[in-house]
């Protein structure tokens, strides 16, 4: 009787063993299938950022360096064009799983659209609103990357279906922007040399010139393509700096050299800043960076005149942008004037003539888009082509 017992006992035990191993099994599959699906979507939700984020920054480029920026308006709203294309162009060489993206255009700049342009005041603010408007305030791009029933189709899960789920949607979304609104200078080992030239022009003729008031012509191109200049017409207008920087209103004998560092720099000094830029030794002369005080000035002190010992150095960066501090008023002649500066602008040298008679010598300038890790930017102030590489913000 005892054996039967045992007997019957083996056979429960043997039953509830195959129960149980069958709700494991189940188990174990709902599990790996969980796992495994969810890897899959862990791995398209990193690639869809991925690709976000290298539109957006690649579309934030394009429309700060698009050369039709210095055309107004509607130079700006061909900016704007232009970068839209970009991130088409760079979302579509970003697969997710394996799958080529295509991103809409949005024209119509809907704010729900998958790209959006628009300008935010403080982008360290997680929480304004890109405000959507005139294409020249432009200084943000938002993108929207997805894989849903919209676009690009959602992703295909595989043990998941056993449970009903054939797909899941996925979308992520970057936003990348620049700041102009320089207020001054900090060279860092991080960010490199300031690339400002050791000149300064009259504020008001800078402001005459974007507005066609005051100009040399058009007698110079630019090609952004080489980064060459050759004779002839680019469509933007040019100022001569040299002599008077931009004015007839200089104390005889100055034409606007300013000393970025130690006083009376010496032309060996002057020629190294012209090539090279500004230094952190230069910038420790006055106290570290060059900013301005509470009433948006600076003053730098003057030299006498551009010697012709610069003409190498200036004619070695024709073609590439710098900035240049914009000065409103100027006091006392020689090394003993000084400049009150009130803003940055940037530039791009075409022609430098230094030998001969004052009348015949020259530096042409045009305005140029100047991007630069050691400017201090602030929210609010103005700009003048100046400003910040583009970085991802959200």
């Amino acid at each position: 009787m005892c054996r039967r017992i045992r007997y019957w006992n083996r056979k429960q035990r043997r039953g509830q063993v195959v129960a149980i191993t069958a709700v494991s099994a189940t188990m174990l599959i709902g599990f790996s299938a969980l796992a495994i699906d969810l890897g899959v979507l862990y791995v398209a939700r990193a690639e869809l950022q991925r690709t976000a984020d290298a539109a957006a920054l690649a579309g934030s480029w394009e429309l700060l360096l698009d050369e039709n920026r210095l055309d107004g308006d509607n130079g700006a709203a061909l900016a704007v064009s232009d970068s839209r294309g970009k991130v088409v162009e760079v979302a579509a060489k970003n697969p997710v799983l394996n799958t080529t993206i295509v991103v809409d255009p949005n024209a119509a700049n809907a704010p729900d659209g998958d790209i959006v342009f628009g300008s935010l005041a403080d982008t360290a603010d997680q929480d304004e609103a890109i405000q959507l408007g005139t294409d020249s305030a432009t200084n943000t791009v938002s993108v929207l990357v997805r894989r849903d029933s919209v676009r690009n189709g959602p992703v295909p899960l595989l043990f998941a279906q056993i449970f009903g789920l054939a797909t899941s949607e996925v979308s992520a979304r970057a936003a990348a922007a620049f700041e102009g609104g320089v207020v001054g200078y900090r060279v860092t080992a991080e960010t490199g040399n300031a690339q400002i030239l050791p000149f300064s022009l009259q504020v008001d003729s800078w402001n005459d010139l974007l507005s066609g008031i005051v100009t040399q012509g058009d007698n110079y191109a630019y090609d952004p393509e080489t980064g060459t200049v050759s004779a002839g017409s680019d469509g933007v207008l040019e100022l001569n700096i040299f002599p008077g920087a931009g004015t007839d209103q200089l104390p005889p004998g100055n034409f606007g050299t300013v000393d970025i560092g130690a006083s009376n720099n010496s032309t060996a000094d002057l020629a190294r800043q012209i090539v090279h830029g500004i230094t952190e030794a230069d910038l420790a002369y006055i106290g570290g960076a060059l900013v301005f005080d509470e009433n948006g000035e600076l003053t730098l002190e003057g030299d006498t005149g551009i010697s012709a010992g610069m003409k190498d150095e200036l004619a070695s960066i024709i073609g590439q942008p710098r900035s240049i501090p914009l000065f409103r008023s100027v006091s006392g002649n020689g090394n003993n004037s000084e400049y009150t500066i009130v803003g940055f602008a940037g530039i791009r040298i075409l022609a430098v003539k230094l030998t001969g008679a004052m009348k015949k010598k020259y530096v042409v300038v045009q305005p140029a888009i100047v991007v630069d890790d050691s400017v201090i930017t602030e929210a609010g102030a103005s700009n003048s082509y100046v400003y910040a590489p583009p970085r991802l913000i959200r």
